[in-house]
């Protein structure tokens, strides 16, 4: 972990980057609990709860596409700058709502079509300006800190959230404006170039969405690596759904049950803090041996579906994913060309994430129609697909061999 710190320390311009990352997850994690509960206590609906999520996600996968493209044809400072002062503004409407109690419903799903919206091109757009942050061998380690930045903020974000509601329901959205304004201030205090603009294809927007999908579909270990991210996103979401029904139907508290939900998020952030130090130079191995981990894994809980057994080998997945996630997204960043690289990603998110909604919905199905048991036999089979694309020449040869140097990076 101490290595993967060091690089804050090394690389100032990552470090407000990182910390301005640190601060507009933060936020959004605050927001995805307190939204729904100031819908839930204005209409007293769990369908209209509900609604809003659902509405910000469908506007964040339908703008996925030709967001990638304004990202990358865009300056990406300008871009990460302007949304952040965006969501600032978004995400204290609420607060302001609340005190002058005119909130509506319609307010608050606009709240989650714009967050969506915005949101769209600020991903990309900031996952493009990595690259230009770090070192090629710095990669690695600076998308594993990526990774547990973003779990950290999950765990942390909710609980935050949920405590500065209990005091005053405007305060948790007060807290989302001023984090996402602090995330811009770090963003404009970056000296390095972060792209995008000029250097970026003044192409059409449906040729520029053409060429992204293209990029992924012709190269081969892009096109693998987004199937095999399909069915991990199924799979896990479909697991991580089952431990609640689970530890409910065994009569557990509410309190043990936050537990264990909270040890799973911890073995993700740990998960992805050891990323680095696992993979080394060739990580082939290790996805390999994650892989198979993570078929045993949940094999386990296929056979013995109790409490003990299904939270620590949960806890134990939840370390695995990330891992996986480091080792592939680094190598993306080594292939994907610069001036493609907010499109490129957009399209692998897309597909990637498309049967994730779905993992929970199916696996709670099978769960009640044949038990826990069919349920994780499930998940075991999309994870032995994934191990199978992982054994497919695409992966197989890329990850084998020593990473060779990213493409080059403009000035």
């Amino acid at each position: 972990m101490t290595g993967r710190l060091s690089l804050l320390r090394a690389r100032p311009d990552f470090a407000r980057y990182w910390w301005g990352q640190a601060l507009s997850q933060f936020g959004s994690r605050t927001g995805d609990v307190t939204l729904p509960l100031m819908v839930l206590t204005l209409t007293g609906s769990l369908w209209a709860a509900g609604l809003v999520s659902t509405v910000r996600l469908v506007t964040l996968n339908a703008a996925r596409l030709p967001a990638g493209v304004l990202a990358d044809r865009w300056d990406r400072r300008t871009v990460m700058v302007a949304v952040d002062v965006a969501k600032a503004a978004i995400w204290t409407a609420p607060a302001v709502l609340l005190l002058l109690g005119q909130a509506q419903l319609w307010m608050l799903v606009a709240v989650g079509v714009l967050d969506g919206l915005v949101s769209a091109i600020y991903n990309p757009a900031a996952g493009a300006a990595l690259r230009r942050l770090v070192d090629d061998h710095e990669l690695t380690p600076a998308v594993a800190l990526n990774e547990a930045r973003s779990y950290a903020a999950g765990m942390a974000g909710p609980i935050v959230g949920g405590a500065l509601w209990a005091v005053a329901p405007w305060l948790p959205f007060l807290l989302d404006g001023v984090t996402f304004l602090a995330c811009a201030w770090l963003t404009v205090r970056i000296t390095t170039p972060l792209g995008g603009g000029a250097a970026a294809t003044a192409d059409g927007m449906l040729a520029g969405i053409r060429s992204g999908l293209r990029f992924v579909v012709r190269h081969r270990f892009l096109r693998t690596m987004t199937l095999w991210a399909a069915l991990l996103n199924f799979a896990t979401a479909g697991a991580f759904f089952g431990i609640v029904p689970l530890l409910e139907s065994a009569g557990t508290s509410g309190t043990v049950i936050g537990a264990a939900t909270a040890a799973v998020s911890a073995g993700a952030l740990l998960g992805a803090l050891a990323a680095p130090r696992l993979a080394g130079d060739r990580p082939y191995p290790v996805l390999l041996a994650a892989g198979v981990v993570a078929v045993l894994l949940t094999t386990a809980v296929a056979v013995r579906p109790d409490v003990t057994v299904t939270v620590a080998c949960l806890a134990l997945l939840s370390a695995v994913g990330p891992v996986l996630v480091v080792l592939l997204t680094a190598r993306m960043y080594r292939i994907v060309p610069d001036e493609v690289m907010g499109r490129t990603q957009s399209a692998m998110l897309l597909v990637g994430s498309l049967l994730y909604p779905f993992g929970s919905v199916v696996v709670g199905a099978v769960w009640q129609a044949a038990g826990p048991s069919a349920a994780y036999a499930l998940i075991t089979c999309c994870l032995l697909g994934c191990a199978g694309l992982s054994l497919a020449r695409p992966i197989r040869a890329e990850l084998a061999r020593a990473p060779a140097p990213a493409e080059p990076v403009p000035a």
